[in-house]
């Protein structure tokens, strides 16, 4: 996925000043962002310039941007004057407020607009930011698609000044490497080219360590592909979403073993579902901690062919029925999701899977996914097994996901979604009945928690087995299971938890009264995960 056209770099580094003190890195800053930029963006960046220089430079940006995007930053020095921020450039008396700036670069005519800006005082330039370049962008035509921006600076309004060379460090190692936080990473898949704008922005507030100075980011608008992602990897092989592969291994691993055990009626159902191929919705649901991702991560797992691999070499494929290799064609895990943002996720796989061409203009939003992929079935292509795991976890998100693209795409794909049975009280539906199901696994019945309970205890007992002499696996695996069954409060989480505790720090079962050494509940269970932190 490249951009259909370059975009426009505007860039201006000031570290020479004839009234102020100078600066040692806003020249190379630009420098060094216009050279990560330069495969998708043009434009040479102004360095140490007057006021006049600046002025000239900016009236041939309008027009430049005929539906692409344009990267404006700026370093060097800011003053406030009143309620504006205007932004100093080398002679004594230039200056130029950052409103001006950003309204010359709004007129580009481009679609995706990201504002830098690394100054002193930057954050008071925010909301006057915001109101030019909202007017501005409302001129645009009615139908213009993906039609975004976003300001991001350096330091809030509250805070004292932006340190030299401080933001742009964390700003370059992001475009050169990426975010540290794994969320971020993930939205920054291996498999995109290029990133949105506000996938760099957010990825720099949550990177940041910073305690005397605070970045701060406005964005309006849909965002969109825009930026180079430095992770992408052209030859990187499909992946099991993080999430699904933990649950469904049951923890983590630095050898990449699995210990789930039992629950095989229930893989088995979901597994007839995917071997059926039948356009529709089907569910599995059940309360916090039953299982569900573990259930259809465990079909996932079986479907991709490394981790397949894996536990073929471990002889762990298990007594459920098996869905075969690449039976599921794509998967997402719906924490914090969007109905556009998952549209593009399941597209990407779509079109790695040869299910789908490569969309004209990028990744494909919900309706064009839903578009395309009837075009494919109606011309006799396979209905394509998706599956999205914790439905309930997109929040806000997740009636509008379930009906404007989950229930639509069914028309011509099957459906496995995992989610909790939570309802919404205006108007008063429950996402069970938005996603109009064909089939429900609900791990909440008396007899699928009785499964439960019998995995559990085969899950601890294979966690815990030759970790220490002196701890008797069976032991603990009954005092857990006793207790989620006493209290029905997330038995596999609980387990989960526990059992990583344990494997790092065993108990003596032999000792009088060692139960009480043991986490009984989920929420004292991250209190001692907590402390030993």
């Amino acid at each position: 996925m490249a951009l259909q056209r370059p975009g426009w770099f505007v860039g201006v580094g000031i570290d020479s000043y004839d009234g102020h003190a100078p600066l040692e890195h806003a020249v190379a800053e630009v420098t060094a962002v216009a050279e990560v930029l330069g495969g998708e963006f043009v434009g040479e960046p102004l360095l140490d310039p007057d006021e006049m220089q600046v002025r000239e430079h900016l009236r041939a940006v309008p027009g430049r941007v005929r539906g692409g995007p344009l990267v404006l930053l700026w370093c060097g020095h800011g003053v406030v004057s009143g309620t504006r921020l205007m932004l100093q450039t080398t002679d004594d008396r230039g200056k130029i407020s950052a409103a001006d700036v950003i309204a010359e670069c709004a007129q580009s005519d481009a679609h995706q607009l990201l504002f830098i800006i690394d100054a002193c005082q930057a954050g008071v330039g925010v909301a006057e930011a915001g109101v030019v370049a909202s007017a501005l962008l409302e001129e645009l035509p009615r139908d213009a698609e993906h039609v975004w921006f976003g300001v991001l600076v350096s330091c809030s309004a509250g805070d004292i000044g932006a340190r030299d060379g401080v933001f742009g460090q964390v700003l370059l190692r992001l475009l050169g490497d990426g975010p540290r936080a794994p969320d971020m990473r993930r939205r920054w898949s291996r498999h995109n080219r290029l990133i949105r704008g506000d996938d760099l922005g957010q990825a720099l507030l949550e990177d940041w360590t910073g305690q005397d100075q605070r970045p701060d980011f406005l964005r309006r608008g849909s965002s969109w592909y825009m930026l180079p992602n430095p992770l992408w990897d052209e030859g990187a092989p499909e992946e099991v979403v993080e999430h699904l592969l933990l649950a469904a291994r049951g923890g983590v691993s630095a050898q990449h073993r699995s210990w789930f055990t039992g629950r095989e009626a229930e893989v088995s159902e979901v597994v007839s579902w995917v071997r059926a191929g039948v356009p529709g919705v089907r569910v599995v649901t059940g309360s916090a901690g039953t299982g569900k991702s573990a259930v259809v991560g465990r079909v996932v797992s079986l479907s991709h062919p490394g981790e397949r691999r894996n536990l073929e070499r471990a002889g762990a494929l298990g007594e459920h029925a098996d869905p075969g290799e690449r039976s599921v064609t794509a998967h997402v895990h719906a924490r914090g999701l969007t109905v556009d943002r998952m549209a593009e996720l399941l597209d990407g796989q779509l079109v790695r899977a040869q299910v789908l061409a490569s969309g004209e203009r990028g990744r494909r939003n919900g309706n064009e996914l839903i578009g395309a992929l009837q075009r494919v079935v109606e011309d006799g292509g396979r209905p394509p097994v998706l599956v999205v795991d914790g439905l309930d976890e997109a929040r806000g998100e997740a009636f509008a996901i379930a009906s404007d693209l989950l229930v639509r795409l069914a028309r011509y794909a099957s459906v496995v979604v995992s989610t909790r049975p939570v309802t919404r009280a205006e108007p008063p539906i429950s996402l069970l009945e938005v996603l109009q199901a064909g089939a429900v696994l609900d791990l909440d019945d008396p007899a699928r928690r009785e499964s439960g309970r019998a995995a559990v205890h085969g899950y601890v007992v294979a966690r815990l087995s030759g970790v220490a002499a002196q701890m008797d696996p069976s032991v603990v695996a009954a005092l857990l299971v006793a207790t989620s069954s006493e209290t029905a409060d997330r038995p596999f989480l609980l387990a989960r938890v526990v059992t990583d505790q344990l494997r790092a720090d065993p108990i003596d079962t032999a000792v009088p009264r060692w139960e009480q050494h043991l986490a009984r509940s989920i929420e004292s269970a991250f209190d001692a995960d907590l402390a030993r932190v």
